[in-house]
């Protein structure tokens, strides 16, 4: 009864470090597909906005004195009324027009510069398609050579002679 206990107790170890490899690889391969994923899926492109929007900086005039209105009776110039905003909150971008000095009081700050986006081209569903696919059949190979390795392990510690029996 000694040695059965035994023989199942070194199977258990040896099944218990199997399991940790398998579980370790499953975590690499895991970190892989989400990897794949991100590289597959566009970045959400209001991101920025919406950070920008949580974090809106606080208007320059009251809103009654945003408009453009009483901001050409305040300043007169749209010169004198850049002026005052960068003395307020920093030079501008370029030369603002009323309708920028206007969302500018609004906002609170210049708006941000514009700059055209390249965007990587976007995969057709035929491109993605063949992708999961390439990508299934390589998860695949590699879960029967798991399987394979723990058939060896299960082989190797069934077939080991026991140290009671003798030889």
């Amino acid at each position: 009864m000694g040695e059965l206990s035994d023989r199942f107790a070194a199977l258990m170890a040896g099944m218990a470090k199997s399991d940790a490899a398998l579980y370790r690889t499953i975590s690499e391969q895991n970190t892989h597909i989400r990897q794949m994923v991100d590289e597959l899926v566009p970045a959400e492109e209001n991101s920025t906005t919406a950070a920008r929007t949580a974090l809106q900086a606080a208007a320059l005039l009251p809103a009654a004195e945003c408009d453009q209105a009483p901001l050409k009776k305040r300043f007169k110039k749209a010169a004198e009324a850049q002026a005052w905003i960068e003395s307020q909150i920093g030079p501008a971008p370029k030369k603002p027009t009323w309708a920028v000095i206007v969302q500018t009081c609004k906002t609170g700050s210049w708006p941000a510069k514009t700059t055209p986006t390249r965007r990587s081209k976007a995969l057709t569903a035929d491109e993605l398609d063949a992708r999961l696919i390439a990508f299934e059949r390589r998860l695949d190979q590699r879960l029967e050579r798991i399987e394979a390795m723990l058939l060896l392990v299960a082989d190797s510690n069934t077939a080991l002679p026991s140290a009671s029996d003798g030889r």
